[in-house]
């Protein structure tokens, strides 16, 4: 009956992974064996060498992309956010503090002027000026504190107007062990504020989550795919999925007993089908697991055994952050795998210092879908018009897709045939969804008033609609 449900629900899930073949610029951080220094190398789209070594960054950073800037938040002890452009990251477009000893763990760019911050050492999530960190305002958090005054915010991840943010509640006083539950908490991203998943209940509830300790996010359509560590001395975290229409968990698909380990890292291949790192200190191992039957697969091979902090997909291919090992350091570097089956290709692809976050410099497709039956399900593939038309600053284009699993472009070009933008690139099952369009082309970029046409191929159809910018 499981299998059943999740047929149903996946059916009208627009999935948000690039699809075979769709691959790009990739951004490492990359920090030294000791975690003394930190540098930056990027893999460019159709290379098999990174340039390596550009610039000078904080020991512990991640990154994150939007609109044609990298953004690299600098942890604990450097607490700011560093701007790079893809094409000269050796020379900052910008740098700015949010707060000495805040201690950023992820930003969210939800436009050019607006973007979140979570930060582990305060009870808010900053709301600033992506371009240049002005503050906007703050989101208080503090209802989700446990007894240190903390609700230790990390990852976030936006589905439709809404952000989730995970919410560890980590014990300082007993190695930084789960205190009590772990939740979602859930903002309206038009209002900057907090959404009552109970409001029947006393106070500002989150979504409740099956497993404590919250660490990687990925938004598939309506659903959540959080990675989940829990406790550090047992096996009680996994793979768990949230329903963010009904705000609720579905509960641990793939628990850490199964994986053999400790649960690290995510990177989804398509709604069912990802990767994630296991661990029994101090080996590491790469694992492909499948939610809907639930099972876990065999380790990847050619993995050195070492700590692996990141994990990517983009398109065919699966990136693996292997640090090596302390006897083998020079098998850090990139690991490259086929992302459908696992089949080791390349690596490791030296990236100066060994690896630590990968970051696909790519953005989301951005869609929804709408939720149907099994007998409400497209009989064909077909654009529909798309409204408003002619448009200012924003257009929505209704699609089907009738096939299950079919290959689904969605493209926007100009009346010379140029390309624009891809809004769709993916995977998809049978259902009706709506993609929308900014205005812009891949790069972030606003485009001039003018005729455009959007193009769909869905399997053997292609289809064709005309739509109007006016400025």
């Amino acid at each position: 009956m499981r299998s059943v449900v999740w047929s149903l629900s996946l059916a009208v899930a627009l999935l948000a992974m690039p699809a075979p073949g769709w691959t790009a610029d990739v951004f490492v951080a990359t920090t030294s064996a000791d975690y003394g220094t930190g540098s930056i190398a990027i893999l460019r789209d159709g290379a098999t060498t990174t340039e390596a070594n550009l610039l000078v960054i904080h020991s512990d950073a991640v990154a994150r992309y939007y609109g044609g800037l990298i953004y690299v938040i600098n942890r604990l002890g450097q607490d700011n956010i560093l701007l790079l452009d893809p094409a000269t990251p050796r020379t900052p477009k910008g740098q700015y503090s949010v707060g000495n000893g805040t201690n950023p763990q992820d930003i969210l760019v939800l436009s050019p002027d607006k973007a979140y911050v979570t930060l582990h050492e305060r009870d808010y999530v900053l709301v600033l000026d992506p371009r240049n960190g002005t503050e906007l305002g703050r989101i208080d958090l503090s209802p989700f504190a446990d007894a240190d005054g903390l609700p230790e915010a990390a990852t976030m991840a936006r589905v439709g107007n809404r952000v989730f943010i995970g919410i560890q509640r980590l014990d300082r006083s007993a190695y930084w062990e789960p205190a009590g539950d772990s939740y979602l908490a859930v903002v309206d991203a038009t209002t900057d504020a907090l959404v009552d998943v109970d409001p029947g209940t006393a106070g500002v509830q989150g979504v409740r989550l099956a497993a404590a300790n919250p660490g990687a996010m990925e938004a598939v359509g309506s659903l959540l795919i959080v990675q989940a560590v829990g406790s550090y001395m047992a096996l009680d975290g996994g793979i768990e999925v949230i329903d963010t229409a009904t705000l609720a968990s579905r509960g641990v698909q793939v628990t850490e007993e199964q994986l053999g380990g400790q649960c690290g890292g995510l990177a989804m291949v398509s709604a069912t089908r990802g990767y994630t790192v296991a661990s029994v200190w101090p080996n590491y191992y790469v694992v492909p697991f499948d939610l809907s039957t639930r099972t876990v697969g065999a380790p990847l091979e050619r993995h050195s055994g070492g700590y692996t902090p990141s994990l990517a997909v983009d398109g065919e291919r699966l990136l693996v952050a292997d640090r090596g090992t302390a006897t083998a350091l020079n098998a850090a570097g990139l690991l490259v795998y086929d992302a459908a089956t696992g089949t080791y290709l390349a690596g490791p692809i030296s990236t100066g210092l060994p690896p630590n976050h990968i970051t696909v410099l790519r953005e989301p497709p951005t869609a929804t879908a709408v939720t149907e039956t099994a007998a409400q399900l497209p009989e064909q593939c077909r654009l529909q018009a798309a409204y408003p038309n002619p448009f200012n600053a924003g257009t929505c284009i209704p699609f089907a897709v009738a096939a299950a699993d079919a290959r689904v472009r969605l493209l926007v070009r100009d009346v010379l045939g140029r390309h624009i933008r891809t809004l769709v690139q993916d995977w998809l099952p049978a259902g009706q969804y709506t993609a929308s369009w900014d205005g812009r082309d891949d790069a972030g970029r606003t485009v001039g008033s003018g005729m455009y046409l959007v193009e769909l191929h869905a399997g053997q159809t292609l289809q064709t609609t005309k739509i109007v910018l006016l400025k």
